[in-house]
């Protein structure tokens, strides 16, 4: 697989296979990316990538690589559109990690419901600010740089440093009695998540 910056620049002199490309590699990102912020089926979830990656298509001609990932650019289209969306709709209760567990994860072998007590999970990410629950899922479940965080969330490195460290914090005063004493049964997203808060 070429490196993003060749995809795009070849979508961008109007290579329809290049932006094909494009979308086979980088639209399970965003749909795992939707889906964990998503309370809807998986039809919604769809419809959603494909509605950012219309957006990733007309603003195309606008990225300029400025030294982060493609993948950060793409983050924070997806973050603006999910936004957009659930503005529209009406408040909902947040979903729980239970409707994770069955989305399937090209890296992560195990479901959700096996990393932490889901139980003392939802709860402790529950305490967090908005800021500090979006600063950890997109450093810890996501797996994006600190660089592509900040990007992605329209914030300074350094602001998502504390957030991070703030929300990481809370989550060990919260989770320190519950944590897994096995950690060969943890999916790797998760397992990051787990080792920062231990």
């Amino acid at each position: 697989m070429q490196n993003a910056a060749a995809l795009v620049t070849r979508a961008q002199q109007g290579d329809p296979t290049a932006f094909g490309e494009l979308y086979e590699e980088y639209s399970p990102l965003v749909f795992r990316f939707l889906r964990r912020r998503v309370d809807g089926s998986d039809e919604v979830v769809e419809d959603l990538t494909e509605d950012v990656f219309v957006k990733v298509y007309e603003k195309l001609d606008r990225y300029v690589e400025r030294g982060l990932p493609f993948t950060a650019w793409l983050y924070r289209i997806a973050h603006n559109h999910l936004v957009d969306y659930l503005r529209s709709r009406p408040r909902y209760t947040a979903h729980s990690l239970d409707d994770v567990a069955e989305v399937a994860e090209r890296h992560a072998p195990a479901a959700y419901g096996r990393v932490l007590d889901q139980q003392s999970l939802e709860p402790a990410l529950a305490r967090l600010t908005p800021e500090q629950r979006q600063a950890v899922e997109y450093r810890f479940l996501e797996g994006p740089s600190v660089a592509e965080t900040a990007s992605a969330m329209a914030r300074s490195e350094e602001a998502v440093k504390k957030l991070q460290a703030r929300a990481l914090a809370n989550l060990r005063r919260h989770l320190a009695p519950s944590m897994p004493t096995t950690r060969s049964r943890v999916a790797a997203p998760s397992l990051m998540l787990t080792q920062a808060v231990a």
